[in-house]
């Protein structure tokens, strides 16, 4: 989505993207993808073939999830720092809103998502911010976050529809959130302060075709790196892990089971999803569906 826009604004750089970009269900050409002619293609190792010079390394991911999509990550180590840079491949979050939401733009999707009823227009405080990022986090997350949230995709929803409210979007609110307690346990269960994680769709997406072989290799392979932090594309970052903390977020692949930590109601509908629409578009893994952990009643 931000490669071609950055490329295009940038026409002198170098630009190296992976070799097969994601798209579902179907694979598309690079330019359908908005990836202009002089993208070159990332090798799969910085090793015997360094575009970056002497003080990066690179280790390319590649997982092919079903027949019509793959699925590529990159890590990048740059030597002098110790850093580690990954996309989506791992990412961690406390209920503090990044620095850049507070621009107002940002703030004002914050109380947005801090409403309680639709037309609400919520105080602009430290609290109300935390409360909307939260909601963020559990409804991107999990689509249906349904341990804290009740969902209406109907039509009473646009019934409440108000063209002015300053927030936007009508005030639109195919959401009720239960209550506080129910919020702040799956909030925290997804979160657990700050400890790295992997998105659940990404994490569907490494267990599919060889049941996470060719994901553990990676971690392998990326964790003989003597890196002190890893900054993730999204949410936090940096995060002061090390190659230990970074390999047990994968855990999941040796134990044999696609558990995770969060509350499993949350994880219910991609469940479903995996198991009835989605299942014609994915191989089947060993490793089984998404199973969460019993949170509260």
């Amino acid at each position: 989505v931000l490669a071609g826009p950055f490329a295009r604004k940038f026409p002198n750089a170098d630009l190296y993207v992976v070799d097969q970009q994601y798209s579902f269900p179907l694979n598309l050409p690079d330019r359908a993808l908005g990836l202009p002619p002089w993208a070159k293609p990332l090798p799969a190792s910085s090793s015997g073939s360094n575009v970056f010079g002497d003080e990066f390394e690179h280790e390319v991911l590649t997982v092919k999830p079903g027949v019509g999509s793959m699925y590529q990550d990159v890590a990048l180590f740059h030597r002098p720092s110790k850093t580690l840079l990954v996309c989506d491949a791992l990412f961690a979050t406390t209920d503090e809103p990044p620095p850049i939401l507070q621009d107002p733009e940002y703030v004002q999707a914050l109380l947005f998502h801090a409403r309680d009823y639709p037309t609400e227009i919520v105080p602009d405080t430290p609290e109300a911010r935390r409360k909307g990022w939260r909601r963020i986090v559990l409804l991107f997350n999990f689509f249906f976050p349904l341990h804290s949230a009740t969902v209406d995709l109907g039509l009473k929803p646009l019934l409440n529809l108000s063209p002015s409210y300053p927030y936007g979007w009508a005030a639109w609110m195919p959401f009720s959130w239960k209550s506080p307690e129910k919020e702040r346990e799956a909030f925290d269960a997804y979160a657990q302060n700050g400890a790295p994680t992997i998105y659940t769709i990404v994490q569907i997406i490494l267990s599919r075709g060889d049941s996470g072989r060719l994901t553990q290799e990676w971690v392998e392979k990326v964790t003989r790196w003597d890196f002190k932090r890893v900054v993730p594309q999204h949410l936090d970052a940096p995060l002061n892990i090390g190659p230990q903390r970074f390999r047990e977020t994968y855990a999941f692949i040796q134990k044999g089971q696609n558990l995770v930590r969060y509350c499993d109601d949350d994880v219910a509908f991609l469940r479903a999803a995996e198991e009835g629409p989605l299942n014609f578009s994915v191989y089947p893994s060993s490793l089984g569906t998404l199973r969460g952990m019993s949170c509260g009643d």
